[in-house]
């Protein structure tokens, strides 16, 4: 979510997928339950249960974004890290001087940065496909509500292979917050609001206008869009409201605060 990676703790869960490192910093675990608590609250499990199967949710479905990212820059010959933490994820580029660097590492220019901010919601939006087509294929159906600014799909498999199932109404609540999840998070990071992957693909079209300062139009538009859509959600969605009310005064403070390059990494 935000570019600067957070400090290492003892507590720190490390390992390696698909060649990538991946670090789960402690303090992910504020995120599932900011999000998608209130989405379980019809299942019939314990919430001890149901507190678990959320962190997974949220765990898997952030660092599938994240490897969207990773493996474009893999493409194109840049090793990368990923690290998940309390508001999402970093998918980090790496230094020269490792095995994917070395043999070929290439300068990424303006469309490929684009394609690699758009990687990440990609990868999430095709997980998301493939959980309505599990749900369509067992005999179940999409529900869409929208709650607030905020569109859901909520699943039934009230006419499906499971209709009779103790556990439908679990498994309802996980395919829904599976579905809310991916859609959730990859939508949100399409705002044209810096550092979002939007937002990153929003700097690069305006560094193309003016090379000189296109960074700097790039935030005060990234500011005006932050704004107006926490106006539009503060009655609706105050955890919306208060992320890109938050988002609106980070670009504002970097706009006052701009004297050196902008660097780090792709976001959730």
């Amino acid at each position: 979510m935000f570019l600067a990676e957070p400090g290492r703790t003892p507590y720190d869960l490390n390992f390696s997928l698909f060649g990538f490192p991946v670090r789960v910093h402690p303090a992910f675990l504020v995120l599932p339950l900011l999000i998608g608590s209130s989405l379980l609250q019809s299942a019939s499990t314990n919430a001890g249960v149901m507190l678990l199967l959320l962190v997974v949710i949220f765990f898997v479905s952030i660092l599938v974004h994240e490897l969207g990212h990773a493996f474009a820059f893999r493409y194109y010959g840049q090793a990368s890290r990923i690290v998940i933490y309390w508001m999402g994820g970093l998918a980090i580029p790496e230094q020269a001087g490792n095995v994917w660097s070395s043999s070929r590492r290439r300068s990424i220019g303006s469309n490929q940065q684009i394609v690699i901010s758009l990687a990440g919601p990609v990868f999430g939006f095709i997980l998301a496909g493939l959980i309505i087509v599990l749900i369509l294929s067992i005999g179940g159906h999409l529900e869409y509500e929208q709650r607030g600014l905020l569109p859901i799909l909520r699943a039934h498999l009230s006419d499906s292979i499971f209709a009779e199932s103790a556990r439908r109404q679990t498994m309802e609540a996980v395919l829904t917050v599976t579905l809310f999840a991916n859609v959730f998070i990859n939508v949100l990071n399409l705002a044209p609001v810096f550092p979002l992957d939007g937002g990153q693909v929003a700097r690069q079209l305006f560094l193309r206008y003016d090379p000189y300062n296109g960074v700097r139009y790039s935030i005060i538009f990234s500011m005006v869009v932050a704004i107006l859509i926490a106006v539009l959600n503060f009655q609706h969605d105050q955890f919306i409201a208060l992320f890109f009310g938050f988002m609106a005064w980070s670009n504002y403070m970097t706009l006052q605060q701009m004297s050196g390059g902008m660097g780090g990494g792709r976001s959730w």
